[in-house]
């Protein structure tokens, strides 16, 4: 539906091309005049209307995704930004229309243009970008409401600025003796009427499909998630922390193995499939969304400590969740690199570059928050102080809050 709704919207250029060239010629002027200063002003136009349909696009791929994720933090700023963005752009669009309106008709007039269209065009440029902020609006807003599934809204906003507004305003101007100036005031007056319509549209619909989102609690289930940078010795001393307070652990490994027990997996022959979705930190949609929901089934099913695969994003909204990031100076991780894998320090300094380069991009693209932020746990420490001295810290922690 949202589908056909869009490709409609897409027509829709072309019956109002049509449309408008048939009620120009209408006027009691040369029709050829005003139909070929029409044909140069909507070559021109396009610019302002295309940024503006990038945009949307952008907010479809970034809402959509969020709305079903039911992050409304970031379903609000999704919009809010997305309609502010594409104003600001509208708004340069226009400045330089107005600054260059006759430059550009003869830019874009055809050889056979007459000097009389191209001033026109000129006049139609300053009247009708006028109305390219509240095109902008619009246009952003039907991204807005096809990212949350309406597909006869979108469709709605498209007949009126094309169509239901254009029309009869045309034609009305082209009634009148200034025809060649007025008639260009169709195009800033429909995008008035029809951003006054998508505003309403958009209050119905986020009231209808938005404000209902909520993020829940996953479950009472105590879980620490623990985010560590690369050598810090994290994973073992998450090991250690499940083993002292008797809660399960889970590291890529074990989340592989408890999706693929509770059937989250369907081809697990493929190991390929299986190390994209569970093993890799490469920035991939499906990935996160089938992570999302094994980690918040794995915090369902019991006490436990999750270890990276940003868990303490996704359970954000739990009571019990204790949020904690591992650091330690670049030297001590290096050093400690060595030890475990055997490196060269120039190898160790350059898988510790590589893992949390990944770690950090992985995090920032689900949560929108920065990666070792304090703000963003509930303690980070220095693991210099030892693998026994941290998991103490950690294991008191959890047990002072929930006496």
């Amino acid at each position: 539906m949202i589908g056909a709704s869009a490709a409609l919207m897409q027509g829709l250029l072309a019956v109002m091309m049509a449309g408008m060239n048939a009620i120009l010629g209408l006027a009691q002027v040369d029709p050829a005049i005003l139909i070929g200063s029409f044909g140069i002003y909507y070559k021109i136009q396009q610019i302002a209307l295309f940024s503006a349909f990038g945009l949307s696009n952008t907010i479809i791929s970034i809402l959509s995704f969020n709305y079903g994720m039911k992050d409304r933090k970031r379903i609000d700023e999704c919009i809010k930004y997305g309609i502010v963005d594409t104003v600001i752009v509208s708004l340069i669009i226009t400045l330089l229309f107005e600054l260059f309106a006759h430059p550009l008709s003869q830019l874009f007039g055809l050889s056979g243009s007459t000097q009389e269209m191209i001033d026109i065009c000129s006049t139609a440029l300053h009247i009708a970008s006028l109305g390219f902020v509240f095109m902008g609006i619009s246009v952003a807003i039907q991204g807005v409401l096809q990212s949350i599934g309406y597909a006869i809204r979108p469709l709605i906003i498209a007949l009126l600025r094309l169509v239901i507004f254009v029309f009869p305003i045309a034609y009305c101007f082209t009634l009148t003796e200034s025809v060649t100036t007025l008639v260009w005031w169709t195009f800033p007056i429909s995008e008035l009427l029809t951003v006054i319509v998508s505003l309403i549209l958009l209050k119905k619909s986020y009231n209808e499909r938005i404000s209902p989102v909520k993020n829940e609690s996953i479950t009472s289930n105590l879980v620490i998630a623990i985010s560590r940078e690369h050598g810090t010795n994290g994973k073992e001393i998450a090991r250690q922390i499940a083993k002292e307070l008797s809660i399960e652990f889970y590291d890529k490994e074990r989340i592989k193995e408890f999706a693929i027990e509770h059937g989250f997996v369907s081809n697990k022959e493929n190991e390929d499939y299986i190390y994209s979705q569970f093993l890799s930190l490469d920035i991939n949609k499906n990935s996160i969304i089938l992570l999302s929901n094994v980690i918040k089934e794995i915090a369902r099913n019991g006490n436990c400590v999750i270890v990276g695969r940003a868990a303490d994003y996704i359970l954000r909204e739990d009571d019990h969740l204790v949020k904690i990031f591992l650091y330690a100076p670049l030297e001590y991780r290096v050093n400690k690199v060595m030890e475990i894998y055997n490196d060269s320090r120039d190898d160790a300094m350059k898988y510790i570059n590589k893992s949390d380069y990944s770690r950090k991009s992985y995090y920032e693209v689900i949560s929108n928050k920065t990666w070792g932020d304090k703000s963003n746990y509930d303690l980070c420490l220095d693991c210099k102080l030892g693998n026994e001295t941290i998991k103490n810290l950690i294991c008191n922690y959890v047990k002072s809050i929930n006496e």
